[in-house]
């Protein structure tokens, strides 16, 4: 199943390179049945919300995958778990549950990268 991502492991982001040589399928968005919160170095997708989340479909092996459960905590941190994407296609995401991400400030844009602007 391919993967969502959506902050750092993105194109041009910090964490990009953990993705290694996985095959890019191009942009992506959530439908509106999400929330993005900002924990400063790092976004969390989180389900619930009413916003649509934007990020990036790769084709991942079980190898990158494992290595990316570690980076992400999975799952204590946060859980690879399956999503419908907009138009209805399946992938696997890394979601926070709602209570870990209580009192954090949310990224009403749905987009890690215009967090700033």
């Amino acid at each position: 199943m391919p993967l969502f991502v959506y902050g750092t492991l993105m194109r041009g982001e910090r964490s990009h390179a953990l993705l290694g040589g996985t095959r890019y399928l191009g942009p992506a968005r959530t439908p509106r049945s999400f929330e993005l919160a900002d924990f400063g170095a790092y976004p969390a997708l989180v389900r619930g919300g009413s916003v649509a989340v934007l990020g990036e479909l790769y084709e991942s092996d079980r190898e990158t995958l494992a290595s990316l459960d570690l980076y992400e905590g999975c799952p204590d941190l946060f859980q690879r778990e399956a999503i419908a994407l907009e138009g209805g296609a399946r992938c696997e995401a890394y979601l926070m549950p709602a209570g870990q991400a209580l009192g954090r400030p949310r990224i009403a844009s749905g987009d890690w990268r215009a967090r700033q602007r």
